[in-house]
């Protein structure tokens, strides 16, 4: 008798565990502060069992099967809502270079499709299981007059300056220049994409009044052709098939977009070419436009934290393998990204400033020359030619570096 109460009570004992991590790992109260609320999970459910009732515990049949492996080594990103961009591209990219485990428990990295960069930022602070995502620069610029800015900023980080995307818009050509929008009825995209916010500021510094809608990429053109509207504004870094595909006999074009004082704090300077868009532009030809920096993004979340934990895990794998990321078979972008570029009135995640402070490379070069005698908005546009190239990181120190620089902005100028 003593036998069988003494095995009834292990047994009970093993059932109440159990019972006791599924209820924390899923109806667990959501975290106070933003993010997607997982709480930490502890030892999973079988193996609490196992060691409960004195079983054996096999790791080759438990590893990766329950909640604690399967979450441990997890993060998502939130990307775009155009499966072939770039940024999906990236996304997936660290998820082949960076899963790991047999069962991907040491790390694995999830791309979720996104409604776009606006969305992402507000899904990194308030969606559940959202860790990262990438994110517009200008958002930030777009949101200032928000009186929750200053709580965004204490809560949102980013962990890398990622790539630049241009801005296109595409036009009839009986719209020959920006201004002639106004009075107009314009798309700036769908709600929540980059692009309404790039739109949105544009016309805003510009001092252009137009009519702003929004309206996806496919119906926008179509109704451009219809002559309903005279405009649409799409951001996605270039060559992108979606404009790509846009015949010239459709008796569209790409509206230029001069770089200028108005924009300079807040966009870089860049062109659309003939051999990138050949049917919207003549042989030879390139249209000027501006590029929007992006980021990627995470949650403020405490290091000592089970998210916080994991987002250090990601950085420290992601920057140790970064070089990787140039090789053939990755995207080519990768190349345009510099780990130590900052971005200004952002504040880098604690966890990556860490690994650059402790990997230190070459000496950052940000600094604009003396030599540049052509007034301030010279300076700045030199600011952002090092920008566009992933160079700013503060006041640098090597001046020659940035001479040489600066004289291969003198060309670049000149060419334009």
């Amino acid at each position: 008798m003593p036998g069988r109460f003494q095995f009834t009570t292990i047994s009970m004992a093993a059932v109440l565990t159990a019972m006791l991590v599924a209820g924390a790992g899923a109806g667990a109260a959501p975290l106070a502060s933003g993010g997607a609320g997982t709480p930490e999970p502890v030892a999973g459910t079988m193996r609490l069992a196992q060691a409960a009732t004195g079983e054996a515990n096999p790791d080759s049949m438990l590893l990766g099967q329950n909640k604690s492996d399967a979450n441990a080594g997890t993060v998502t990103i939130m990307t775009t809502r155009n499966l072939g961009a770039p940024f999906m591209q990236a996304a997936l990219d660290l998820s082949n270079l960076l899963d790991a485990g047999e069962r991907f428990e040491e790390m694995r990295v999830v791309p979720v499709v996104a409604r776009g960069k606006v969305q992402n930022l507000w899904d990194i602070l308030y969606l559940r299981g959202i860790d990262m995502g990438f994110v517009q620069t200008d958002i930030l610029e777009f949101l200032k007059d928000d009186p929750r800015i200053g709580s965004i900023k204490s809560r949102i980080r980013y962990i890398t300056v990622m790539f630049p995307e241009e801005v296109h818009i595409i036009a009839s050509k009986e719209v020959r220049s920006l201004q002639d929008l106004a009075g107009k009825t314009v798309s700036i995209n769908a709600k929540g994409t980059g692009s309404a916010v790039v739109g949105t500021l544009l016309m805003e510094r510009l001092g252009i009044d137009a009519n702003l809608i929004n309206e996806d990429t496919r119906r926008a053109v179509a109704r451009i052709k219809a002559g309903e509207i005279a405009a649409h504004f799409n951001v996605l870094a270039k060559p992108t098939t979606v404009v790509s595909g846009i015949e010239g006999e459709d008796k569209l074009h790409l509206l230029p977009v001069p770089y200028s004082e108005e924009l300079s704090d807040v966009y870089l300077p860049s062109e659309l070419t003939s051999e990138e868009y050949p049917n919207l532009i003549a042989a030879g030809e390139s249209v000027p436009t501006i590029a929007v920096g992006n980021v990627l993004a995470t949650f403020n979340w405490p290091a000592d934290s089970f998210r916080g934990r994991k987002v250090k895990q990601f950085v420290d794998a992601f920057f140790s393998r970064f070089e990787e990321l140039k090789q053939e078979g990755y995207n080519p972008k990768w190349k345009r990204v510099n780990l130590a570029a900052s971005v200004p009135g952002w504040t880098r995640l604690e966890a990556a400033q860490a690994w650059l402070d402790a990997h230190p490379g070459p000496a950052p070069v940000a600094a604009v020359p003396d030599s540049a005698e052509d007034g301030e908005f010279m300076r700045q546009r030199f600011a952002a030619f090092l920008a566009e190239r992933g160079l700013v990181s503060g006041p640098g120190e090597n001046a020659a570096a940035v001479n040489a620089l600066f004289e291969e902005f003198t060309r670049w100028q000149a060419s334009r």
